[in-house]
């Protein structure tokens, strides 16, 4: 905050030699705005500044110094203290090594120097820029010290622009750029603009991920965490000695919060993705800072080694977006919740309680009928359908197992006779089929110009024969497509298939296996169930392909 003052007449202003000099050096040193180089360091101002007092033959009463504060702005704790000692009559004279280290906004520098310093009696001294303001007829200070300190301001402008282009480059190249790590990651003391895993912190980040998928809500993971006792991100910082501050709540006692866990889950740093410049300052003089769109922000993929793997990350960002609750009792949710639909209105299905003789059913039922009778029940029991979901997804497994066994074992084969032939197959048929509409047209034209049908009918038959060849080319590009997939198909390059087939010999549906493999499970009408997997095109295409090349083979 820049101090108003009244102002007086320039005759009652200026300090004459007959008043008492009460001199004060005032140096100045930011890495911000570029003042890096040896000869500028406070040090070496202050022995300037005492030289050239000494050879005046005046001592200094105070000295006042700013390290590393900006001269965009006057507000600074070493010059705002030298203001209060100013107008406590402390101090009438202020000796800089240069204007630049007074400030370097144009504005506020000339109205300090015209208007500020001059209503408080205040002289000021500038030695390498040989300006002193007491020297009312020296014309070219009033000519040259206000272009002095405009170009100072266009100095302090270039060095920020300079620098924020740095910075995007190396937010570009994926290098880390923040004061302090994020939570689970410390910098690695041979770069630090690289991350590594801080082992300690990441067995946390671990756990909040693994309760996620195994059905807690965020305010149950909170909860677990403040049980067993484990710092927050915050207090984990300051128990390792940083320095670290932010605007979130801080206590001895500080709980784990809803909002921390959805941080933590919601940031893709744990996948080994790197995202900066979601905020910036708004300019070099203005120090607020503002948020960006997410359109400009700057993510780079593998910049450090992941904490969850990518496949479980997605599936909890899935989860994130599930309309789901907690049930009063126990603190994780039921195994198909978010994931069971209606197959008529497509809305979720809720779970229900009955009792008969003692004995409690459960069951599911849509939420439309429930609430508004605008959909019919598609009332189904949980035993039977998590009886024939788990049996859906041990067949489905045991297809994928075997499929990936077969290409395993496939890898040396010529990839031109791997699982292709019958997919070559359909690209020669289709593309017979395009030549064969298109003689047809010829002879269509034909028939027309010889009169054997007429314009309408030609008009007619040749847009249906237009139609069925825009529909073969499009097919025929499809295939090519999954053609090209094949050729370039390695199962060991899927990470996905290893996190489904971790679940192949599990004999109980559970909540992590559900969320892992289930994109949805839809009930229709008559009881009909219908079931979609994650990653559903591709593993038809794995087993698709091992019975090609199990045919090719045999």
């Amino acid at each position: 905050m820049i101090p108003t003052f009244p102002g007086t007449g320039r005759e009652e202003c200026l300090i004459r030699c007959d008043k008492e000099m009460k001199a004060c050096g005032y140096y100045r040193l930011s890495r911000e705005d570029g003042d890096k180089a040896e000869s500028d360091s406070i040090k070496n101002q202050k022995v300037l500044v005492e030289d050239h007092a000494a050879a005046k033959g005046f001592s200094l009463v105070n000295e006042y110094a700013d390290d590393g504060f900006t001269g965009t702005n006057f507000n600074r704790p070493s010059f705002n203290r030298l203001m209060e000692d100013v107008q406590a009559g402390k101090v009438n004279c202020i000796i800089v090594k240069d204007l630049s280290r007074l400030g370097r906004n144009y504005i506020e520098m000339g109205r300090y120097m015209t208007r500020i310093f001059p209503s408080m009696g205040v002289r000021l001294i500038a030695i390498n820029d040989g300006y002193d303001s007491i020297d009312d007829e020296n014309a070219s200070n009033q000519i040259i010290v206000p272009f002095k300190n405009l170009i100072n301001d266009a100095y302090c402008r270039d060095m920020s622009m300079k620098i924020r282009s740095q910075l995007d480059l190396k937010r570009r190249m994926g290098k880390f750029i923040g004061s302090f790590s994020t939570y689970g990651y410390e910098k690695d003391p041979e770069d630090h603009n690289h991350l590594v895993i801080d082992e300690t912190a990441a067995k946390v980040v671990e756990l909040i991920f693994n309760m996620k998928l195994d059905g807690f809500g965020s305010l149950a993971i909170a909860k677990k965490l403040d049980e067993m006792k484990v710092p927050t991100p915050l207090e984990y910082k300051r128990i390792c000695g940083l320095n670290y501050a932010c605007g979130f709540r801080s206590s001895q006692d500080a709980a784990w919060s809803v909002t921390a866990i959805n941080r933590i889950l919601r940031n893709e740093i744990y996948a080994g993705i790197m995202i900066q410049g979601k905020r910036r300052k708004i300019n070099y003089k203005v120090r607020q800072v503002v948020s960006v769109g997410r359109e400009e922000w700057i993510r780079v993929e593998n910049t450090h080694e992941a904490i969850v793997p990518k496949e479980l990350f997605d599936v909890v960002q899935t989860l994130m977006k599930m309309d789901t609750r907690t049930p009063q009792r126990g603190e994780g949710v039921h195994v198909l919740s978010g994931i069971l639909k209606c197959g008529t209105c497509g809305q979720n299905m809720i779970r229900r309680v009955s009792e008969s003789r003692g004995k409690k059913y459960h069951y599911y039922h849509c939420s439309t009928y429930k609430h508004s009778k605008a959909c019919t029940s598609h009332l189904i029991s949980e035993a039977g359908l998590l009886e024939n979901v788990l049996a859906a997804v041990q067949v489905t497994l045991g297809l994928l197992a075997e499929a990936e066994g077969v290409l395993r074992e496939l890898e040396n084969v010529p990839n031109d006779v791997i699982g292709i032939r019958l997919l070559e197959g359909q690209i020669e048929a289709q593309t017979r089929e395009i030549n064969r509409y298109n003689d047809l047209k010829v002879k269509l034209y034909v028939d027309m110009t010889d009169g054997v049908i007429s314009r309408d009918e030609y008009r007619e038959i040749n847009s249906s024969f237009t139609s069925k060849i825009d529909s073969l080319r499009f097919a025929l590009t499809e295939n090519e497509k999954r053609k090209e997939k094949k050729l370039a198909l390695n199962v060991r390059d899927v990470p996905w298939i290893r996190e489904f087939l971790a679940f192949r010999n599990v004999t109980k549906l559970d909540r992590r296996m559900a969320v892992t493999l289930l994109e949805s499970v839809t009930v229709d009408s008559g009881d009909m169930i219908r079931i979609r997997f994650h990653h559903a095109e591709e593993m038809e295409e794995i087993i698709a392909v091992a019975n090609s090349a199990r045919e090719v083979t045999a």
